[in-house]
């Protein structure tokens, strides 16, 4: 007689979308995540169903072979939606996942797209007009594509209007955790990443971590090292004028070339800097706010307060304790 299983969880109901040709590691990023139980959450977790978006059965990177059980009709019932990357050509997707895309975001679904996955909600009309990202390679052929998208070419993650797009295949796991704290809190959402063996939940504001190759003709500005200079010189406060002239350039120029070559201006990437800092001070020493908060180079705790919530969505003491209970501190 087969075993009757106690454990009917309650949460939200995740369907990922197998597909021909599947990227392996961004759909296993959604099972790890959400298709485990963790009996140690109790009932309130992710129901989790697989669906294709294709008939039959699905091959994988490798050639694994996957067969579903779910056809695009169980999107009707799904809470969150993941598409875990895209086959090649990224722009052709099949009507009929369009048309459920759609009518599932209209109903209030949240649809996820890992890394090349953005380019589905794109095709399917719901980016239009949207903030998003994807990985850095497919920046220029996205934008080519869908020039209506507001695309970033820095961050982790974007969400907008319950749309949610990841860089690389590795920001997926920090996208899933995101969406595990939305639901569950920052707490939880650490715990599974402790679980997962990867760094505690990043802010999706965070930069892809990406050697963007400077052109032969700007060489001579090293800007390799004058942004290793900025971020172990932190607590200097660096003025615009003052990077300049390290690059040997007029602020002007400094900041066009700043801007192409990091994906942002120079205010948002030093406050990121300074924001990151932050958090490896608070998971990893007993400094008060206020030390922290001038190795930072803010002049008041109260200003790395305010950034600390508006980047990470939580408060440095909260994000100290949580990063604490996760290191086993």
């Amino acid at each position: 007689m087969a075993q009757i299983d106690s454990q009917i969880l309650t949460g939200p109901h995740v369907v990922a979308i197998a597909y021909d040709n599947l990227s392996i590691f961004e759909f296993g990023i959604a099972t790890e995540v959400f298709g485990l139980k963790r009996s140690e959450f109790g009932q309130d977790w992710y129901q989790f169903s697989i669906c294709s978006a294709d008939d039959g059965a699905v091959s994988g990177t490798g050639g694994v072979i996957i067969q579903t059980v779910n056809d695009l009709s169980v999107l009707e019932e799904a809470d969150i939606i993941i598409i875990p990357g895209w086959r090649e050509p990224y722009t052709t997707v099949p009507d009929g996942m369009r048309r459920a895309l759609v009518s599932a975001h209209k109903r209030g679904a949240r649809i996820v797209g890992i890394c090349g996955g953005a380019f589905v909600l794109a095709a399917s009309g719901l980016l239009r007009g949207k903030r998003a990202t994807t990985h850095w390679q497919f920046i220029d052929k996205f934008m080519a594509q869908y020039p209506d998208v507001r695309m970033e070419a820095a961050p982790l993650f974007c969400v907008e209007n319950n749309l949610y797009t990841s860089a690389g295949s590795a920001a997926g796991i920090d996208l899933c955790l995101h969406i595990v704290k939305e639901d569950y809190g920052l707490a939880i959402a650490n715990t599974v990443a402790k679980r997962l063996v990867v760094s505690p939940l990043r802010s999706g504001e965070q930069p892809q971590a990406v050697d963007r190759p400077l052109l032969p003709q700007d060489k001579h500005y090293r800007f390799s090292d004058l942004l290793d200079w900025l971020r172990i010189n932190i607590a200097e406060r660096c003025t615009i004028a003052q990077a300049a002239g390290k690059a040997n350039m007029s602020p002007r120029t400094f900041l066009r070339h700043f801007k192409r070559i990091t994906g942002q201006n120079y205010g948002d990437w030093m406050t990121l800097q300074r924001v990151e800092r932050a958090k490896s001070l608070l998971s990893e020493t007993g400094l008060p706010i206020e030390t922290i908060s001038e190795a930072c180079g803010y002049a008041s705790s109260g200003s790395l307060r305010r950034r600390f919530q508006e980047i990470v969505n939580c408060s440095p003491s909260v994000y100290r304790q949580q990063t604490q209970i996760y290191q086993g501190q």
